[in-house]
């Protein structure tokens, strides 16, 4: 069988969420394939163990997400270092259960700040003339749980599903520059964050419904690098699923 490989040389990227889980494996393929990349997140020391793997392609930035100077600030100080970006992926986000009856709501709020508000802000950081390329795409993770509305995680799931209408709108705002935006949605991938959600979840009824069993980061990250490459200059205002059968 034939191997997809990219080559990103002479590229710049930003990733968020970039301390663990798809985050990680993203910034780690990304540098892999010689792109410049600015990693985003709030645990400096599991940062650095990424820059310590590449440490002439990646950057770090310890912020949180949802503070939206500090993003700035570090992604216009890579732009001066590196150059304009070439794209970026929104990774963060956070995973909690969420039941109507006793949810709570700070809880509930945080999910929102950080799966949209964050990505929101993250675009409209990173798509200005000053900072980014003609051509450059962007993508949002979204999750299946975005369409299968799973029980105890409306928060969750609401706030995927925004992400996946914002694209829509998001993408006709910016295809004047030739940028993209697009979304891509997991289906239940082994990360750190599925871990603790697994103690919650009905294991059970996921692994019934994964018809290809549950997915490795790296089932997901080769459809966002595609997403970013100029094989898919065609492709924006797309969700985009890989979920192993989930939805089907």
């Amino acid at each position: 069988m034939g191997q997809v490989t990219f080559d990103f040389t002479g590229c710049r990227f930003v990733v968020t969420g970039a301390s663990s889980g798809m985050g990680c494996a993203i910034a780690r393929e990304l540098a892999l394939a010689g792109a410049d990349v600015l990693a985003v997140a709030r645990r400096e020391e599991k940062l650095r163990i990424l820059q310590a793997e590449f440490p002439e392609r990646i950057t770090i930035a310890a912020v949180d997400v949802c503070d939206k100077e500090k993003v700035g600030e570090a992604v216009c100080n890579f732009v001066q270092a590196k150059g304009k970006l070439n794209g970026g992926i929104h990774a963060a986000g956070i995973l909690g259960i969420t039941p109507l009856k006793q949810h709570d709501s700070k809880m509930a709020r945080k999910i929102m700040d950080v799966s949209f508000w964050a990505g929101m802000d993250f675009l409209q950081i990173c798509t200005k003339a000053a900072v980014s390329e003609k051509g450059a795409s962007y993508v949002l993770f979204s999750s299946v749980d975005a369409i299968a509305g799973e029980k105890g995680k409306f928060a969750y799931s609401s706030a995927k599903m925004a992400v996946n209408s914002a694209v829509k709108s998001i993408a006709k705002e910016i295809a004047r520059r030739g940028q993209r935006v697009n979304s891509i949605l997991p289906g239940w991938v082994q990360t750190n964050m599925t871990k603790e959600a697994a103690e919650l979840t009905d294991m059970a009824s996921i692994m019934e419904r994964e018809l290809l069993g549950v997915g490795k980061p790296e089932d997901v990250t080769g459809q966002v690098l595609f997403l970013l490459s100029d094989r898919a200059t065609w492709i924006t205002g797309t969700n985009v699923v890989v979920d192993g059968g989930y939805l089907a």
